[in-house]
């Protein structure tokens, strides 16, 4: 059976889309610079630079040429809200993103895992579809807590004056933030390209067993 170019083109861009998604979710939540100290005229940073993460503080002596990160004792010591709820949904939105693929790569056009079964084809898409939604949809939800978070403390420490560090977003944040951004985006293709191709042997029923209407001269008695 033929394959037509438009389902291989939107496997090939799902597959592309969540592959980055999770490489770039995994790289992000690894590295601890969500937030790294902010280049204003307060801060007193000019020997080091800081990062905070989700698992730890690390500070660069631009001096020594060292690199330290201090490690909390036990990650289930009390925490600020926005870091615990920051993680769950990190490790989910990864977790969710890994999950959808071996039923993606099952309901893909172009492999032979169910041939001939394509009803199960496109329920295994279907579902691989909503576990990449729902992953950057979590990852979303994470990237957009902290980042209103990190703001608000930013904008706050400006306004009183408050000499000392403070914090902007950095790089680990905006890798976790594309990477639930290419997941939603593959998710809500496939679950597009899905419907359509469940609607269209409905419409070609309709389109077969629609009246012909003649264009010819027309005889009335």
């Amino acid at each position: 059976m033929e394959i037509p170019g438009m389902a291989v083109a939107t496997d090939t861009l799902v597959m592309g889309l969540g592959g980055l998604g999770f490489l770039l979710l995994v790289l992000g939540a690894g590295a601890d610079c969500w937030r790294q100290d902010a280049k204003d005229p307060l801060s007193s940073v000019g020997l080091s630079a800081r990062c905070r993460g989700l698992w730890s503080e690390c500070v660069f002596d631009n001096v020594a040429d060292l690199w330290t990160c201090d490690i909390p004792i036990s990650y289930l010591s009390e925490h600020p809200a926005v870091l615990v709820v920051t993680r769950v949904l990190v490790i989910l939105s990864a977790f969710l993103t890994l999950s959808a693929i071996p039923p993606f790569i099952a309901g893909m056009k172009c492999t032979k895992l169910m041939h001939g079964r394509v009803l199960q084809k496109q329920k295994f898409s279907l579902a691989a579809g909503i576990l990449f939604l729902l992953g950057g949809l979590s990852g979303a939800v994470a990237s957009l807590w902290y980042g209103i978070d990190t703001v608000q403390k930013y904008k706050l420490e400006v306004s009183l004056g408050i000499p000392g560090v403070t914090y902007e977003l950095g790089y680990s944040y905006w890798m976790a933030a594309a990477g639930a951004t290419c997941t939603t985006s593959g998710g809500a293709v496939l679950i597009t390209a899905d419907c359509l191709d469940a609607q269209a042997p409905k419409r070609k029923q309709n389109l077969l067993c629609s009246p012909l209407t003649s264009k010819g001269p027309q005889t009335y008695l």
